[in-house]
């Protein structure tokens, strides 16, 4: 992998050390200029002149089947969003719930992941399971762990790939397996692991996969999608509505739902520009090769963990084992409020990262394009921050 090649197509890499791509990722130029050509050749031609509409859906069905190209899944199984917490409301919200139900998830989920499961317990009276796994460290422990939380009501499993507070990679096949021997689907919520990992959504058996084009794919806001296994389409009901989730309608009394097609979940009107550009941001990342990216950003984040936890002070949140591991590394300093830290990084050394809460720390997101200077950097920066 040619890191400075790859940096000089990151604009941003040239002015920051960007390590914040767990919030949202530094786009390539090719995706920035993909996404002006098609806004000026809109602008140019209009929007809705005969060609350009052709075209405009030639863009959506790319995305599409760009999507499902990184991860392994049929066109027909990807509806284009948003986002991941759109997804995860499109699985949630279009499920059948009866009061007693359960539903279980785990105490390290982001709020756009917790906050649907507290209106779902509120509005249907389902009954949320919140499980336990800070600190945890082996993968047979989690599994045990979600598997004690299981009982004859229990509905779904929602959590994440990878956890945005600590970077914690959960065995996800493992946790699969172990659901459907109970009869149990898994939603996933995918916001920090497309873009890091190779991802098969036939080899791990995923249920409802959820993901964002913003973050580790490099891509623009407003994109996203949602993997749904093929036989499951037709249980979730769409919660919102538009002429994709009819079959057949006229505007004298008759219609007819849609219950098979992927598209049910789709509004109208979206951006062409930006789903181009979202197709550019993983033909560029595919390029490079997932299993490449992998294994660039654990070996970065597992040198960040040894260098900072190697400072006096400084605690190390992420789980060390291997197997657990992702490009996100969090840490906390003794008796320093996280943000300060997170600003002391950017005011001396132009760090851009986050800080996040329960645990509190710093968060640090190692993608591909960072370096094993930057990571220095940041080890010198925190030494001046305890002097």
């Amino acid at each position: 992998m040619d890191i400075t090649h790859l940096r000089s197509q990151i604009p941003a890499t040239r002015n920051v050390v960007y390590l914040n791509t767990g919030w949202s990722g530094p786009s390539p130029t090719a995706v920035v200029e993909r996404i002006r050509d098609w806004l000026e050749f809109e602008n140019t031609e209009g929007p809705t002149a005969p060609h350009v509409l052709e075209q405009r859906r030639g863009l959506q069905q790319d995305a599409r089947e760009a999507v499902a190209r990184l991860l392994n899944a049929s066109p027909d199984e990807i509806a284009l969003t948003q986002n991941t917490s759109e997804g995860i409301n499109i699985v949630l919200n279009g499920m059948t719930w009866r009061p007693g139900d359960e539903l279980i998830t785990t105490n390290l989920e982001h709020s756009s992941g917790i906050v649907p499961c507290y209106y779902l317990a509120s509005r249907r009276r389902v009954r949320l399971k919140i499980v336990d796994i800070v600190g945890v460290d082996d993968p047979s422990e989690i599994l045990e762990k979600l598997e004690a939380a299981i009982k004859p009501r229990t509905r779904v499993i929602l959590l994440s790939h990878v956890m945005y507070l600590t970077g914690l990679r959960l065995p996800l096949k493992g946790i699969q397996d172990m659901a459907h021997e109970h009869g149990i689907p898994v939603l996933v919520d995918a916001a920090q692991s497309v873009g890091q990992m190779p991802l098969d959504m036939k080899e791990m058996g995923c249920d409802f996969y959820s993901i964002p084009g913003h973050k580790w794919l490099l891509g623009p806001d407003g994109t996203g999608a949602l993997y749904i296994r093929r036989d499951l389409i037709p249980q979730i009901r769409p919660y919102k509505v538009a002429h994709h989730a009819a079959a057949d309608v006229n505007l004298h009394g008759h219609w007819r739902p849609e219950a098979e097609s992927i598209k049910k979940f789709e509004l109208t009107t979206t951006s062409a520009p930006l789903w181009a550009g979202l197709s550019t941001a993983i033909d560029f990342l595919q390029g490079i090769g997932l299993k490449e990216v992998q294994e660039r950003v654990l070996y970065l984040s597992a040198l960040a963990a040894d260098r900072l936890g190697s400072l006096p002070g400084v605690t190390i949140l992420s789980p060390r084992h291997p197997r657990l591991r992702s490009g996100l590394m969090t840490f906390s300093v003794d008796g320093v409020d996280p943000q300060k830290a997170v600003s002391h990084l950017w005011e001396t050394g132009k760090i851009v990262c986050r800080s996040v809460d329960e645990p509190a720390g710093v968060r640090l997101s190692l993608d591909f394009f960072s370096t094993e200077e930057e990571i220095e950097k940041v080890v010198d920066c925190l030494k001046g921050l305890r002097q």
